[in-house]
């Protein structure tokens, strides 16, 4: 990655941008600089300052005549409605990105940034460690279809109440496990929003009940005589922020190796890291 690399933040001042920021100030001391420009939503305050960093906010508006070094990275945590929006900004001045937003039309998002030229890392999940049991999942699904024909399956999800759609790991892991014969389908998956019942049934911190993900997947065979859990539990979001800036870097080895107009998974993140 060039010493002259810039991340370009987006989704200020929201909490998942702003832990961004914080562990790459903490942990990468001195490997990352930041454009002083972020962008950001309607309105959002006009200024921020995460970790020393100061930052004036962008609207919508604003952003048509701002200013990009060279050697720009887009970090980008904004809402699903805006995403596609800031897709076509991307494609437009030519940054690179990595988002980890979901919900938009990902189609329209791959065509802009092929036809741009550009490349990107878009990912419903930044945190390796849930990649990897996604990546077990989908491994079973590819090479045992219909394995588990006659089980049930039951799925919650757990985040934060400012979380108002469905888990995209939850629903990528319910399509694999679908095609291991299982019944589970994206409108069974139960999302837990509220603080009481999250603490009483997944057992999640108080400390934590602001920015958490705890997922339980259980499937029983039919007669109940076997019962097969798998689970994780995320506490904050420092995870997602690291295998973020891991996305970075491989997103900057990428366009070292002039790679154009390309979608990158977190999945090709890890393969990367070997």
């Amino acid at each position: 990655m060039p010493a002259s690399t810039h991340l370009l933040l987006s989704g200020l001042p929201g909490k998942m941008a702003r832990e961004v920021v914080a562990v790459a100030v903490e942990e990468q001391k001195g490997r990352y600089s930041f454009v002083s420009e972020a962008l950001s939503g309607p309105g959002c305050p006009v200024s921020d300052n995460v970790a020393g960093q100061a930052f004036t906010l962008l609207d919508p508006d604003a952003r048509a005549t701002m200013a990009v070094p060279p050697y720009t990275l887009a970090v980008d945590f904004t809402q699903p409605d805006a995403a596609l929006a800031n897709v076509a900004f991307y494609a437009e001045k030519g940054i690179p990105f990595v988002m980890g937003t979901t919900g938009f039309d990902m189609e329209k998002a791959r065509a802009l940034v092929r036809d741009s030229g550009i490349c990107a890392v878009i990912a419903p999940n930044m945190a390796i460690p849930i990649i990897l049991m996604q990546e077990a999942v989908a491994h079973l699904a590819a090479n045992f279809p219909g394995a588990m024909a006659g089980h049930g399956i039951s799925i919650t999800e757990s985040h934060q109440s400012g979380k108002k759609d469905t888990s995209g790991t939850a629903k990528a892991l319910a399509a694999d496990f679908a095609k291991l014969g299982l019944p589970a389908a994206v409108d069974k998956i139960t999302m837990l929003r509220d603080p009481e019942r999250q603490r009483a049934e997944m057992n999640v911190p108080e400390e934590h009940l602001g920015g958490h993900a705890y997922h339980s997947y259980e499937i029983t065979s039919a007669g109940g005589d076997v019962r097969l859990g798998l689970s994780h539990c995320v506490n904050g979001r420092r995870v997602y922020a690291r295998g973020t800036l891991q996305a970075v870097d491989f997103l900057a080895r990428r366009i070292a190796a002039r790679e154009k107009g390309k979608v990158f998974t977190m999945q090709d993140v890890l393969k990367d890291m070997g």
